[in-house]
Protein backbone atom coordinates (compact mmCIF):
# COMPACT_ATOMS: atom_id res chain seq x y z
CA UNK A 1 0.00 0.00 0.00
CA UNK A 2 0.97 3.40 -0.57
CA UNK A 3 2.08 5.68 2.41
CA UNK A 4 -1.03 8.52 1.79
CA UNK A 5 -3.41 5.43 1.61
CA UNK A 6 -1.18 3.76 4.88
CA UNK A 7 -2.15 7.15 6.68
CA UNK A 8 -5.81 7.32 5.47
CA UNK A 9 -6.39 4.13 7.41
CA UNK A 10 -4.54 4.91 10.01
CA UNK A 11 -6.25 7.80 10.96
CA UNK A 12 -9.78 7.66 9.64
CA UNK A 13 -12.14 4.54 10.43
CA UNK A 14 -12.92 3.12 7.26
CA UNK A 15 -17.31 2.91 7.65
CA UNK A 16 -19.01 -0.03 8.87
CA UNK A 17 -21.17 -1.28 6.07
CA UNK A 18 -22.25 -4.31 4.07
CA UNK A 19 -22.40 -4.78 0.38
CA UNK A 20 -25.75 -6.84 -0.38
CA UNK A 21 -24.34 -7.45 -4.07
CA UNK A 22 -21.63 -9.42 -2.22
CA UNK A 23 -23.46 -12.18 -0.41
CA UNK A 24 -22.84 -15.30 -1.57
CA UNK A 25 -26.55 -16.37 -1.96
CA UNK A 26 -27.12 -13.69 -4.38
CA UNK A 27 -23.42 -14.55 -6.16
CA UNK A 28 -24.40 -18.44 -5.99
CA UNK A 29 -28.02 -17.61 -7.66
CA UNK A 30 -25.69 -14.84 -10.58
CA UNK A 31 -23.13 -17.85 -11.50
CA UNK A 32 -26.04 -20.35 -11.95
CA UNK A 33 -27.33 -17.64 -14.46
CA UNK A 34 -24.15 -17.28 -16.00
CA UNK A 35 -23.18 -21.01 -16.49
CA UNK A 36 -21.19 -22.35 -13.54
CA UNK A 37 -22.86 -25.43 -12.73
CA UNK A 38 -23.68 -26.37 -8.97
CA UNK A 39 -21.45 -23.83 -7.49
CA UNK A 40 -21.31 -23.88 -3.86
CA UNK A 41 -24.52 -23.13 -1.42
CA UNK A 42 -23.41 -20.44 1.21
CA UNK A 43 -24.32 -22.54 3.87
CA UNK A 44 -21.43 -24.76 3.24
CA UNK A 45 -18.55 -22.91 2.04
CA UNK A 46 -15.30 -21.33 2.31
CA UNK A 47 -15.53 -17.02 2.08
CA UNK A 48 -12.28 -15.07 1.94
CA UNK A 49 -12.62 -11.70 1.92
CA UNK A 50 -9.77 -9.44 1.01
CA UNK A 51 -9.84 -5.65 2.77
CA UNK A 52 -12.50 -6.51 5.09
CA UNK A 53 -11.64 -3.63 7.03
CA UNK A 54 -13.34 -4.25 10.47
CA UNK A 55 -15.54 -7.49 9.25
CA UNK A 56 -19.04 -5.48 9.11
CA UNK A 57 -19.66 -7.25 5.67
CA UNK A 58 -18.34 -10.59 6.77
CA UNK A 59 -19.51 -11.50 10.28
CA UNK A 60 -23.47 -10.89 9.65
CA UNK A 61 -21.95 -14.07 6.64
CA UNK A 62 -20.74 -15.94 9.42
CA UNK A 63 -23.48 -15.55 11.63
CA UNK A 64 -26.22 -16.27 9.06
CA UNK A 65 -24.52 -19.24 8.24
CA UNK A 66 -22.77 -20.77 10.66
CA UNK A 67 -21.84 -24.19 9.07
CA UNK A 68 -19.10 -22.10 6.50
CA UNK A 69 -15.86 -21.02 7.19
CA UNK A 70 -15.38 -17.24 6.91
CA UNK A 71 -11.65 -15.35 6.45
CA UNK A 72 -11.06 -12.01 6.37
CA UNK A 73 -7.55 -10.08 5.80
CA UNK A 74 -7.14 -6.25 6.00
CA UNK A 75 -3.58 -4.23 6.52
CA UNK A 76 -5.53 -2.44 8.90
CA UNK A 77 -4.50 -4.12 12.47
CA UNK A 78 -6.97 -1.52 13.89
CA UNK A 79 -9.53 -2.53 11.85
CA UNK A 80 -8.42 -6.29 12.74
CA UNK A 81 -8.67 -5.98 16.08
CA UNK A 82 -12.69 -4.65 16.15
CA UNK A 83 -13.75 -7.32 13.85
CA UNK A 84 -12.19 -9.79 16.32
CA UNK A 85 -13.34 -8.12 19.38
CA UNK A 86 -16.86 -8.34 17.32
CA UNK A 87 -16.65 -12.45 16.43
CA UNK A 88 -15.89 -12.76 19.86
CA UNK A 89 -18.91 -10.56 21.41
CA UNK A 90 -21.17 -12.45 19.20
CA UNK A 91 -19.57 -15.72 19.96
CA UNK A 92 -18.63 -16.76 16.53
CA UNK A 93 -16.16 -19.34 15.93
CA UNK A 94 -16.34 -20.05 12.31
CA UNK A 95 -14.57 -16.89 11.43
CA UNK A 96 -10.93 -15.50 11.68
CA UNK A 97 -9.12 -12.33 10.47
CA UNK A 98 -5.70 -11.79 9.59
CA UNK A 99 -3.65 -8.81 9.59
CA UNK A 100 -1.85 -8.78 5.91
CA UNK A 101 0.29 -6.72 3.45
CA UNK A 102 -1.64 -8.00 0.21
CA UNK A 103 1.62 -8.10 -1.66
CA UNK A 104 3.31 -10.20 1.18
CA UNK A 105 0.87 -12.36 2.58
CA UNK A 106 0.24 -16.25 1.36
CA UNK A 107 -2.86 -18.38 2.11
CA UNK A 108 -0.67 -21.30 3.04
CA UNK A 109 -2.56 -23.61 0.57
CA UNK A 110 -5.97 -22.34 1.44
CA UNK A 111 -8.45 -22.21 -1.47
CA UNK A 112 -12.04 -20.50 -1.59
CA UNK A 113 -15.24 -21.42 -3.17
CA UNK A 114 -16.24 -17.38 -2.67
CA UNK A 115 -13.31 -14.17 -2.89
CA UNK A 116 -14.74 -10.76 -2.09
CA UNK A 117 -12.90 -8.14 -3.02
CA UNK A 118 -15.46 -4.79 -3.48
CA UNK A 119 -13.26 -2.02 -2.09
CA UNK A 120 -9.93 -3.33 -3.38
CA UNK A 121 -9.28 -2.78 -7.45
CA UNK A 122 -10.23 1.00 -7.97
CA UNK A 123 -8.47 2.16 -4.70
CA UNK A 124 -5.01 0.40 -4.75
CA UNK A 125 -1.66 1.60 -6.85
CA UNK A 126 -0.97 -0.78 -9.93
CA UNK A 127 1.29 -3.27 -7.66
CA UNK A 128 -1.57 -4.37 -5.55
CA UNK A 129 -3.94 -4.85 -8.26
CA UNK A 130 -1.28 -7.12 -9.46
CA UNK A 131 -1.82 -9.04 -6.43
CA UNK A 132 -5.00 -8.75 -5.67
CA UNK A 133 -5.22 -10.93 -8.62
CA UNK A 134 -2.87 -13.09 -8.67
CA UNK A 135 -3.97 -14.08 -4.96
CA UNK A 136 -7.87 -14.73 -6.71
CA UNK A 137 -6.80 -16.80 -9.43
CA UNK A 138 -4.16 -18.80 -7.20
CA UNK A 139 -6.83 -19.63 -4.78
CA UNK A 140 -10.09 -19.58 -6.22
CA UNK A 141 -11.45 -23.27 -6.55
CA UNK A 142 -12.86 -24.71 -9.35
CA UNK A 143 -16.30 -23.50 -9.74
CA UNK A 144 -15.65 -20.82 -7.28
CA UNK A 145 -16.88 -17.06 -7.45
CA UNK A 146 -14.97 -14.33 -6.97
CA UNK A 147 -17.14 -11.08 -6.61
CA UNK A 148 -14.48 -7.62 -7.22
CA UNK A 149 -15.78 -4.07 -7.15
CA UNK A 150 -14.39 -1.11 -9.35
CA UNK A 151 -15.25 2.09 -10.71
CA UNK A 152 -15.64 2.23 -14.32
CA UNK A 153 -14.87 4.58 -17.17
CA UNK A 154 -15.67 6.73 -19.09
CA UNK A 155 -18.65 7.25 -16.51
CA UNK A 156 -16.63 8.07 -13.47
CA UNK A 157 -14.37 10.66 -15.33
CA UNK A 158 -16.03 13.44 -14.87
CA UNK A 159 -16.36 12.39 -11.36
CA UNK A 160 -12.41 11.66 -11.08
CA UNK A 161 -12.04 15.66 -12.63
CA UNK A 162 -14.41 16.95 -10.17
CA UNK A 163 -13.46 15.59 -7.24
CA UNK A 164 -9.17 16.77 -8.43
CA UNK A 165 -10.93 20.85 -8.32
CA UNK A 166 -13.10 20.08 -4.77
CA UNK A 167 -9.37 19.64 -3.14
CA UNK A 168 -8.23 22.74 -4.36
CA UNK A 169 -11.47 24.90 -3.88
CA UNK A 170 -10.97 25.60 -0.36
CA UNK A 171 -11.51 28.89 -0.44
CA UNK A 172 -15.32 28.06 -0.91
CA UNK A 173 -16.21 26.81 2.51
CA UNK A 174 -17.04 29.77 4.29
CA UNK A 175 -19.19 28.50 6.69
CA UNK A 176 -16.86 25.94 8.20
CA UNK A 177 -18.81 22.66 7.07
CA UNK A 178 -16.08 21.04 4.77
CA UNK A 179 -16.54 19.45 1.91
CA UNK A 180 -20.27 19.69 1.73
CA UNK A 181 -20.53 23.19 1.78
CA UNK A 182 -17.93 23.01 -1.10
CA UNK A 183 -20.42 20.30 -3.08
CA UNK A 184 -23.56 22.95 -2.21
CA UNK A 185 -22.38 25.63 -3.92
CA UNK A 186 -20.75 23.64 -7.07
CA UNK A 187 -24.26 22.16 -7.36
CA UNK A 188 -26.14 25.31 -7.01
CA UNK A 189 -24.02 27.03 -9.38
CA UNK A 190 -24.26 24.19 -12.01
CA UNK A 191 -27.44 24.15 -11.55
CA UNK A 192 -28.03 27.71 -12.65
CA UNK A 193 -26.74 26.61 -16.06
CA UNK A 194 -29.30 24.79 -17.92
CA UNK A 195 -26.80 22.79 -20.11
CA UNK A 196 -26.30 19.02 -20.04
CA UNK A 197 -23.15 19.25 -19.04
CA UNK A 198 -24.29 21.90 -16.41
CA UNK A 199 -26.67 19.50 -15.00
CA UNK A 200 -24.60 16.09 -15.05
CA UNK A 201 -22.46 18.42 -12.74
CA UNK A 202 -24.71 19.23 -10.29
CA UNK A 203 -25.81 15.22 -10.25
CA UNK A 204 -22.18 14.58 -9.49
CA UNK A 205 -21.68 16.89 -6.56
CA UNK A 206 -25.43 16.35 -5.08
CA UNK A 207 -24.46 12.28 -4.69
CA UNK A 208 -21.22 12.87 -3.36
CA UNK A 209 -23.12 14.50 -0.57
CA UNK A 210 -25.37 11.50 -0.18
CA UNK A 211 -21.88 9.75 0.00
CA UNK A 212 -20.85 12.02 2.92
CA UNK A 213 -17.53 12.70 4.07
CA UNK A 214 -17.17 9.74 5.85
CA UNK A 215 -17.34 7.94 2.55
CA UNK A 216 -15.97 10.33 0.16
CA UNK A 217 -12.71 10.56 2.06
CA UNK A 218 -11.78 6.65 0.64
CA UNK A 219 -13.84 6.50 -2.26
CA UNK A 220 -13.81 9.79 -4.74
CA UNK A 221 -11.27 11.95 -2.60
CA UNK A 222 -9.39 9.27 -1.21
CA UNK A 223 -5.64 9.08 -2.15
CA UNK A 224 -6.01 6.61 -4.88
CA UNK A 225 -9.55 6.28 -6.58
CA UNK A 226 -8.36 4.76 -10.15
CA UNK A 227 -11.30 4.09 -12.50
CA UNK A 228 -10.99 1.54 -14.93
CA UNK A 229 -12.48 0.64 -18.31
CA UNK A 230 -14.56 -3.08 -18.30
CA UNK A 231 -11.93 -4.11 -21.11
CA UNK A 232 -9.11 -3.31 -18.88
CA UNK A 233 -10.10 -5.53 -16.07
CA UNK A 234 -10.84 -8.39 -18.06
CA UNK A 235 -7.69 -8.26 -19.69
CA UNK A 236 -5.99 -8.29 -16.39
CA UNK A 237 -8.74 -10.73 -14.89
CA UNK A 238 -7.83 -13.17 -18.10
CA UNK A 239 -3.92 -13.27 -17.49
CA UNK A 240 -4.63 -14.33 -14.04
CA UNK A 241 -6.43 -17.37 -15.84
CA UNK A 242 -10.44 -15.67 -14.48
CA UNK A 243 -13.28 -15.77 -16.46
CA UNK A 244 -15.93 -13.04 -16.54
CA UNK A 245 -19.20 -14.32 -15.84
CA UNK A 246 -21.75 -11.04 -15.51
CA UNK A 247 -22.25 -8.77 -12.61
CA UNK A 248 -23.04 -10.00 -9.22
CA UNK A 249 -26.74 -8.93 -9.38
CA UNK A 250 -28.77 -10.08 -12.96
CA UNK A 251 -30.26 -6.70 -12.99
CA UNK A 252 -26.72 -4.66 -13.22
CA UNK A 253 -25.83 -6.52 -16.77
CA UNK A 254 -28.40 -4.14 -17.85
CA UNK A 255 -27.43 -0.55 -16.49
CA UNK A 256 -31.04 1.15 -15.55
CA UNK A 257 -32.17 3.98 -17.38
CA UNK A 258 -31.65 2.49 -20.76
CA UNK A 259 -34.34 2.23 -23.43
CA UNK A 260 -35.17 -0.56 -25.30
CA UNK A 261 -34.76 1.24 -28.41
CA UNK A 262 -30.99 1.76 -27.79
CA UNK A 263 -30.71 -2.15 -26.52
CA UNK A 264 -32.11 -2.59 -30.11
CA UNK A 265 -29.49 -0.26 -31.59
CA UNK A 266 -26.61 -2.18 -29.86
CA UNK A 267 -28.08 -5.71 -31.61
CA UNK A 268 -25.45 -6.41 -33.63
CA UNK A 269 -23.09 -6.25 -30.81
CA UNK A 270 -24.56 -9.55 -29.36
CA UNK A 271 -22.31 -11.56 -30.50
CA UNK A 272 -19.54 -9.93 -28.78
CA UNK A 273 -20.42 -9.48 -25.13
CA UNK A 274 -17.29 -7.65 -23.63
CA UNK A 275 -17.76 -5.20 -26.53
CA UNK A 276 -21.30 -4.90 -25.80
CA UNK A 277 -20.82 -4.69 -21.75
CA UNK A 278 -18.07 -1.77 -22.58
CA UNK A 279 -20.41 0.29 -24.57
CA UNK A 280 -23.73 -0.21 -22.55
CA UNK A 281 -20.95 1.22 -20.18
CA UNK A 282 -20.37 4.35 -22.82
CA UNK A 283 -24.10 4.96 -23.03
CA UNK A 284 -25.11 4.54 -19.59
CA UNK A 285 -22.67 5.98 -18.09
CA UNK A 286 -22.22 3.20 -15.42
CA UNK A 287 -19.47 4.35 -12.93
CA UNK A 288 -19.04 0.97 -10.73
CA UNK A 289 -19.37 -2.38 -11.37
CA UNK A 290 -19.65 -5.45 -9.20
CA UNK A 291 -18.47 -8.66 -11.28
CA UNK A 292 -18.26 -11.76 -10.83
CA UNK A 293 -15.63 -14.25 -12.15
CA UNK A 294 -14.85 -18.57 -12.07
CA UNK A 295 -11.62 -19.75 -13.21
CA UNK A 296 -10.98 -20.42 -16.42
CA UNK A 297 -10.76 -24.14 -16.20
CA UNK A 298 -14.29 -24.45 -14.86
CA UNK A 299 -16.82 -26.15 -17.37
CA UNK A 300 -19.69 -23.72 -17.85
CA UNK A 301 -23.26 -25.42 -18.78
CA UNK A 302 -23.55 -24.77 -22.70
CA UNK A 303 -27.09 -24.57 -22.63
CA UNK A 304 -28.17 -23.20 -20.03
CA UNK A 305 -31.77 -21.45 -19.91
CA UNK A 306 -34.53 -19.41 -18.65
CA UNK A 307 -34.94 -22.48 -16.50
CA UNK A 308 -32.61 -22.47 -14.52
CA UNK A 309 -34.85 -19.39 -12.02
CA UNK A 310 -36.95 -22.61 -11.03
CA UNK A 311 -34.32 -23.56 -9.00
CA UNK A 312 -34.04 -20.29 -6.65
CA UNK A 313 -35.34 -18.60 -4.07
CA UNK A 314 -37.35 -15.11 -5.53
CA UNK A 315 -38.49 -12.23 -3.43
CA UNK A 316 -40.63 -9.17 -4.88
CA UNK A 317 -38.20 -6.09 -4.77
CA UNK A 318 -41.25 -3.31 -5.68
CA UNK A 319 -44.28 -2.29 -3.83
CA UNK A 320 -46.29 -3.40 -7.13
CA UNK A 321 -45.17 -4.66 -10.33
CA UNK A 322 -46.07 -2.58 -13.42
CA UNK A 323 -49.08 -2.37 -15.28
CA UNK A 324 -48.59 -5.08 -17.99
CA UNK A 325 -46.16 -6.90 -16.07
CA UNK A 326 -48.83 -10.14 -16.15
CA UNK A 327 -49.59 -11.49 -19.16
CA UNK A 328 -52.32 -14.51 -18.49
CA UNK A 329 -53.72 -16.53 -15.68
CA UNK A 330 -50.80 -17.89 -14.76
CA UNK A 331 -48.15 -15.35 -14.89
CA UNK A 332 -51.01 -13.24 -12.93
CA UNK A 333 -51.37 -16.08 -10.20
CA UNK A 334 -47.67 -16.41 -10.03
CA UNK A 335 -47.29 -13.14 -9.44
CA UNK A 336 -50.39 -12.67 -6.30
CA UNK A 337 -48.30 -15.49 -4.49
CA UNK A 338 -44.90 -14.08 -4.83
CA UNK A 339 -46.64 -10.91 -3.45
CA UNK A 340 -48.40 -12.57 -0.55
CA UNK A 341 -44.93 -14.43 0.32
CA UNK A 342 -43.43 -10.79 1.03
CA UNK A 343 -41.51 -9.47 2.90
CA UNK A 344 -40.05 -12.89 3.12
CA UNK A 345 -38.43 -14.87 0.03
CA UNK A 346 -40.01 -18.05 -1.41
CA UNK A 347 -38.75 -21.36 -3.12
CA UNK A 348 -40.34 -20.52 -6.98
CA UNK A 349 -41.11 -24.70 -6.60
CA UNK A 350 -43.18 -23.97 -3.35
CA UNK A 351 -45.08 -21.09 -5.51
CA UNK A 352 -45.58 -23.28 -8.38
CA UNK A 353 -47.08 -25.97 -6.44
CA UNK A 354 -49.49 -22.74 -5.20
CA UNK A 355 -50.36 -21.89 -8.27
CA UNK A 356 -51.27 -25.33 -8.82
CA UNK A 357 -53.71 -26.03 -6.41
CA UNK A 358 -55.43 -22.49 -6.98
CA UNK A 359 -55.38 -23.20 -10.68
CA UNK A 360 -56.75 -27.15 -10.73
CA UNK A 361 -56.90 -28.40 -13.76
CA UNK A 362 -56.16 -25.10 -15.65
CA UNK A 363 -52.51 -25.27 -14.72
CA UNK A 364 -50.63 -26.91 -17.24
CA UNK A 365 -46.87 -28.10 -15.61
CA UNK A 366 -44.75 -27.79 -19.24
CA UNK A 367 -46.81 -24.45 -20.14
CA UNK A 368 -46.15 -22.96 -16.60
CA UNK A 369 -43.06 -24.01 -16.08
CA UNK A 370 -41.79 -22.42 -19.05
CA UNK A 371 -43.86 -19.19 -18.63
CA UNK A 372 -42.70 -18.34 -15.01
CA UNK A 373 -39.15 -19.16 -15.97
CA UNK A 374 -39.04 -17.10 -18.53
CA UNK A 375 -40.83 -14.64 -16.63
CA UNK A 376 -38.70 -14.74 -13.55
CA UNK A 377 -35.09 -14.09 -15.86
CA UNK A 378 -36.49 -10.97 -17.55
CA UNK A 379 -37.98 -9.96 -13.94
CA UNK A 380 -34.65 -10.04 -12.36
CA UNK A 381 -32.58 -8.69 -15.52
CA UNK A 382 -35.48 -5.49 -14.71
CA UNK A 383 -34.94 -5.45 -11.26
CA UNK A 384 -38.20 -6.45 -10.11
CA UNK A 385 -37.15 -9.36 -7.84
CA UNK A 386 -34.41 -10.84 -6.79
CA UNK A 387 -32.96 -14.77 -6.96
CA UNK A 388 -30.93 -15.83 -4.74
CA UNK A 389 -29.91 -19.39 -3.43
CA UNK A 390 -30.55 -19.06 0.68
CA UNK A 391 -34.00 -18.86 2.05
CA UNK A 392 -34.98 -15.43 4.17
CA UNK A 393 -38.10 -16.01 5.93
CA UNK A 394 -39.41 -13.33 8.21
CA UNK A 395 -40.97 -14.59 11.23
CA UNK A 396 -43.85 -12.55 12.90
CA UNK A 397 -43.39 -9.60 15.35
CA UNK A 398 -41.92 -11.19 18.62
CA UNK A 399 -43.84 -9.62 21.91
CA UNK A 400 -40.11 -8.78 22.95
CA UNK A 401 -38.15 -8.47 19.86
CA UNK A 402 -34.14 -8.98 20.42
CA UNK A 403 -31.21 -7.85 17.63
CA UNK A 404 -29.35 -10.62 17.19
CA UNK A 405 -26.47 -11.16 19.20
CA UNK A 406 -23.85 -9.16 16.79
CA UNK A 407 -26.35 -6.73 15.96
CA UNK A 408 -26.91 -5.75 19.26
CA UNK A 409 -22.81 -5.82 19.54
CA UNK A 410 -23.43 -3.76 16.47
CA UNK A 411 -26.01 -1.75 18.66
CA UNK A 412 -24.17 -0.88 21.52
CA UNK A 413 -21.10 0.24 19.51
CA UNK A 414 -23.17 2.97 17.94
CA UNK A 415 -22.79 1.22 14.56
CA UNK A 416 -25.26 0.23 12.01
CA UNK A 417 -27.19 -2.90 12.20
CA UNK A 418 -27.18 -5.76 9.09
CA UNK A 419 -30.27 -6.75 7.89
CA UNK A 420 -31.59 -10.46 6.90
CA UNK A 421 -30.81 -9.40 3.07
CA UNK A 422 -27.65 -7.78 4.19
CA UNK A 423 -28.39 -4.33 4.09
CA UNK A 424 -26.81 -1.83 6.70
CA UNK A 425 -29.37 -0.03 8.78
CA UNK A 426 -28.17 3.25 9.92
CA UNK A 427 -30.06 5.46 12.81
CA UNK A 428 -29.59 9.04 14.15
CA UNK A 429 -27.67 9.06 17.00
CA UNK A 430 -30.43 10.16 19.01
CA UNK A 431 -32.24 6.63 18.44
CA UNK A 432 -29.41 4.61 19.26
CA UNK A 433 -30.61 3.75 22.57
CA UNK A 434 -33.47 2.54 21.61
CA UNK A 435 -31.53 0.24 19.00
CA UNK A 436 -29.16 -0.95 22.02
CA UNK A 437 -31.96 -1.85 23.94
CA UNK A 438 -34.11 -4.52 21.34
CA UNK A 439 -32.45 -7.59 23.76
CA UNK A 440 -35.37 -9.38 23.97
CA UNK A 441 -35.93 -7.84 27.75
CA UNK A 442 -38.83 -4.90 26.59
CA UNK A 443 -42.17 -5.47 25.54
CA UNK A 444 -43.32 -2.75 22.92
CA UNK A 445 -45.25 -0.88 25.40
CA UNK A 446 -41.82 -0.56 27.54
CA UNK A 447 -39.86 0.24 24.17
CA UNK A 448 -42.58 2.94 23.76
CA UNK A 449 -41.67 4.62 27.04
CA UNK A 450 -38.03 4.43 26.65
CA UNK A 451 -38.26 5.88 23.57
CA UNK A 452 -40.47 9.18 24.79
CA UNK A 453 -37.91 9.58 27.39
CA UNK A 454 -34.49 9.38 24.90
CA UNK A 455 -35.92 9.95 21.50
CA UNK A 456 -39.53 11.84 21.60
CA UNK A 457 -39.47 11.66 18.00
CA UNK A 458 -39.78 8.30 17.36
CA UNK A 459 -42.96 6.77 16.70
CA UNK A 460 -42.34 3.22 17.77
CA UNK A 461 -44.45 1.14 16.63
CA UNK A 462 -44.28 1.65 13.32
CA UNK A 463 -40.45 1.77 13.27
CA UNK A 464 -40.72 -1.36 14.97
CA UNK A 465 -43.02 -2.70 11.91
CA UNK A 466 -39.92 -1.73 9.68
CA UNK A 467 -37.35 -3.11 11.51
CA UNK A 468 -39.39 -6.39 11.63
CA UNK A 469 -39.77 -6.35 7.75
CA UNK A 470 -36.17 -6.11 7.13
CA UNK A 471 -36.05 -9.11 9.14
CA UNK A 472 -33.90 -7.56 12.26
CA UNK A 473 -35.82 -8.49 15.38
CA UNK A 474 -36.41 -12.31 16.51
CA UNK A 475 -37.87 -13.92 19.37
CA UNK A 476 -36.15 -13.57 22.90
CA UNK A 477 -34.58 -16.96 23.74
CA UNK A 478 -36.27 -16.59 27.06
CA UNK A 479 -39.71 -16.30 25.71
Amino acid sequence: MSDAVRLLYSQHRYPALSHPEAHPGTLCAAARCGGVIDPALPDDCDVLEIGCASGHHLLPLAERFPQSRFLGIDFSDTAIRQARKAAAAAGLENIQFEHADLTEWDPAGRDFDYILAHGMLSWTADPVKAALLSLIGRSLREKGIACIGYNTLPGWSLRREAAQMIKALGKLDTEGRGVDGILEKLATAAARNGTPYAHHLAAICEDMRRKGPQILDFDDLGPCCDPLHFTQVLTWAGRNRLRYLGESQLHQNLPPGLAPEALDALEPLTDDPILFQQTLDLLSGRTHRSSIFTTAGTNLDPITTTSVTLHFEVRLLLTSLPAGAAHGEILATFQAALAAAAPSTAAVTDLMEACAHRLGPRWDPAVAAKAIASWLYQAARLGWVELRADPVKIPTLPARPTLSPLNLHFARQQLGVVDAFHRTCHFPPAHQSVVAALDGSHSHDALVRLAASVAPDLDVRPWLAHLHSRGLLHESAGN
